[in-house]
């Protein structure tokens, strides 16, 4: 049986590599769980393969969830063929040329992209359980990347609470908070956050010149006057 090798990189970083050998008549889901596995990804979310052209142009979808097959309205305008589901699909099917191209896309809110090219047909080793990956270069990114940015800017809130700073606390979690508008600090929380205001100075009418024109004001800050971040 033919074994394709493909070669997997990451679109933002074209240095991270991973050659993977998957047989002919494995599925698209066998290759979909096998680049999981060889970025160190959980597979928790949604993911498509799209048929690429020399281009990377989208062409024929096939996801990873039964959910995903409806057709939406462009597509029906676009006449797009229905999109497949990739534990029904063979990777056979959509080879046509030795250098075929796919994109796969995993997990639509941060939008986790893959170019993927078959570089060469090998032998079959009779030891190996395919899909198999037989390369690896470059360090595997960090799946929740927005973890990192909300450590250093954009979520004061969850630092506050103390989520960024404990170990306890999954990263999946602050991923979560932080892609579903969840509210990450209570609101005694906040109320033991106001600084203290301090006393107004009483100012005795002595202070004041006697038939003055000047009017004085004073100003109080109140929590209302901080801005939250």
């Amino acid at each position: 049986m033919a074994v394709y090798r493909f070669r997997v990189c990451l679109e933002e970083n074209e240095d991270i590599v991973r050659d993977i050998d998957i047989k002919s008549a494995q599925t698209f889901e066998q290759f979909h769980n096998a680049i999981q596995e060889a970025f160190k990804f959980d597979n928790k979310h949604a993911a498509s393969f799209f048929v690429s052209d020399d281009f990377w142009r989208k062409n024929q979808e096939i996801t990873y969830k039964k959910e995903d097959l409806p057709l939406d309205e462009d597509e029906i305008r676009k006449k797009i063929e229905p999109k497949k589901l990739m534990a029904d699909t063979k990777i056979a099917k959509y080879i046509e040329h030795p250098h075929q191209r796919f994109l796969y896309i995993f997990d639509a809110v941060v939008q986790w992209g893959f170019l993927i090219e078959m570089v060469k047909i090998v032998d079959e080793n009779p030891k190996l359980n395919y899909p198999v990956c037989v390369r690896t270069v470059g360090t595997s990114p960090k799946q929740y990347k927005q973890v990192n940015m909300a450590k250093e800017e954009l979520s004061p809130d969850l630092a506050m609470a103390g989520l960024l700073n404990d170990p306890e606390v999954h990263e999946e979690e602050i991923y979560k908070q932080l892609n579903t508008g969840e509210e990450g600090v209570e609101e005694e929380d906040l109320i033991s956050l106001e600084g203290e205001e301090g006393e107004e100075e009483e100012v005795s009418e002595d202070d004041f010149n006697e038939g003055g024109d000047d009017d004085t004001s004073f100003e109080s800050f109140d929590a209302g006057d901080f801005e939250e971040r």
